[in-house]
């Protein structure tokens, strides 16, 4: 081989051992790239909390939150909680549409603080809650009124019972907690709560106020 060949071998082998380089460093940036982009897409999903979206229900604070009632019993006021429940709640103020509203209560919790009392109430003739041990609220829409006013249809049910009813309530928001108050009548003859002699309204009014306080937070 002369000394021409020689010199053409070695420009063309230079020239693509420069071409292997170049290729395998695009290689390698692309490689660092998809890492990299890896990394990030990790670190976004695990690294930081999720965000509660405006249809992710509320975490409602059995601490601060309450469901009372209150008869009147011969002149009298009775009033009482129901002490355990539980409920999930969907509701943003500018998706009202999508709004839900489902609470459960265990009547079997229900406490006037009066052992007879509270005896009597759980019995055959008022909530009978050896048989309908829950009571429940649906809602089937919610409105808004004036102000932080809003109204909640849906369907109660007790002792199997059941009765379309509208729930007025106020709802406030600041810093991702929400605070609802609201206050129903029903008539506890609608749902068969008093039978036998307590079906008279002479010692036990029909009239029965039922007051909720909801305190919910979201990430």
């Amino acid at each position: 081989m002369d000394a021409g060949s020689a010199a053409l071998q070695s420009r063309s082998g230079d020239a693509g051992a420069q071409r292997r380089a170049a290729l395998e460093s695009r290689s390698s940036s692309r490689s660092k790239f998809t890492l990299i982009a890896l990394a990030l897409a990790i670190g976004l999903s695990f690294g930081s909390p999720a965000l509660a979206g405006p249809n992710d229900p509320w975490t409602i604070d059995p601490a601060r939150s309450r469901i009372a009632f209150g008869a009147e019993q011969v002149g009298k006021l009775i009033a009482g909680r129901i002490a355990s429940w539980t409920g999930t709640i969907v509701l943003d103020p500018e998706n009202l549409a999508d709004a839900r509203i489902d609470i459960r209560m265990d009547m079997r919790s229900t406490t006037t603080g009066a052992r007879d009392v509270d005896d009597m109430l759980k019995g055959k003739d008022f909530l009978d809650v050896a048989r309908s041990p829950e009571a429940r609220f649906v809602s089937d829409a919610v409105n808004r009124g004036s102000g932080d006013g809003y109204q909640a249809r849906g369907k109660l049910t007790i002792r199997e019972v059941t009765r379309d009813v509208t729930l007025p309530f106020t709802l406030r928001i600041e810093n991702g907690q929400a605070t609802a108050r609201g206050s129903l009548g029903i008539k506890r003859l609608d749902y068969g709560v008093g039978r036998n002699e307590w079906a008279a309204t002479v010692y036990v009014a029909n009239e029965v106020t039922v007051d909720i306080a909801v305190v919910a937070s979201r990430p």
